[in-house]
């Protein structure tokens, strides 16, 4: 399941969401600006609205963990119940929800100010040589795009892994195409074929690889989500739908 949510509230709303946090993660939000500090308060409130949707608990008994790398997870003993990943770029956000593996999403919206010259200056931190080789040979008007397809597919391959990226982006080559799925709101599960990447990481992870595949949801968004499978079904839905108990994993 891939929800939808916007990171814009009222005080109000924000206020209420935030007694859902812990203590830590109370404490760990006041030492941001003020607009990262409300995505990052909503971020979190969301995402334990949604798990107490999911694990049928009321939001504030969802109790969370971050690994040594930063990934939230279920702890205690809810630990294995579902898996979860967020990602948000601006005020847009994406939680994916599986049952029983790992998973990981990744979001950027394009921006106007993501020029050749941007694309140039970030490609060569984020492609390997053999990457880096069939990158140049994009036409320019794909540039960007081209980079932020990767990046995005790149992150939500580490981010399912759960060991964090570092500086090991070069390190994890894609291959020459990424499947892309055209997912569309409320419409019925899409069945994905995913490409198999092995990041570096735990030899385990390395060994079995990750299934990745980029997702088109809005024009100027990019999107990739990651498990480890060579298979998975998706489907869409926003966060208003999954408070009514519109819920596809049971």
């Amino acid at each position: 399941m891939l929800v939808r949510l916007s990171l814009t509230a009222t005080d109000e709303v924000c206020g209420r969401l935030e007694q859902l946090l812990s203590a830590e993660e109370r404490e760990r939000a006041l030492r941001r600006l003020p607009t990262v500090r409300r995505r990052a308060v909503v971020s979190r409130g969301r995402l334990r609205q949604l798990l107490g949707r999911v694990l049928n608990l009321p939001p504030a008994e969802v109790v969370l963990q971050t690994n040594q790398h930063g990934k939230p997870g279920l702890t205690g003993s809810l630990a294995g119940r579902c898996e979860f990943n967020v990602t948000h770029s601006g005020d847009e956000g994406l939680i994916a929800v599986a049952v029983d593996r790992p998973v990981g999403v990744d979001l950027e919206i394009g921006k106007p100010t993501q020029t050749v010259d941007w694309a140039r200056l970030m490609a060569g931190t984020i492609f390997g040589e053999a990457e880096l080789a069939r990158w140049q040979g994009v036409p320019d008007s794909q540039a960007a795009a081209a980079v932020l397809d990767a990046w995005v597919t790149k992150e939500a391959v580490f981010k399912a892994v759960g060991t964090g990226i570092g500086d090991r982006l070069r390190q994890c080559e894609l291959p020459s195409v990424i499947p892309r799925v055209d997912l569309t709101a409320w419409a019925a599960p899409v069945d994905c074929q995913l490409v198999k990447v092995s990041p570096l990481g735990p030899a385990s992870a390395a060994e079995s690889g990750v299934g990745v595949t980029l997702l088109s949801l809005q024009p100027t968004w990019h999107v990739a989500v990651a498990t480890t499978a060579a298979r998975c079904s998706l489907w869409l839905t926003d966060f208003e739908s999954v408070l009514r108990g519109d819920l596809p994993l049971r």
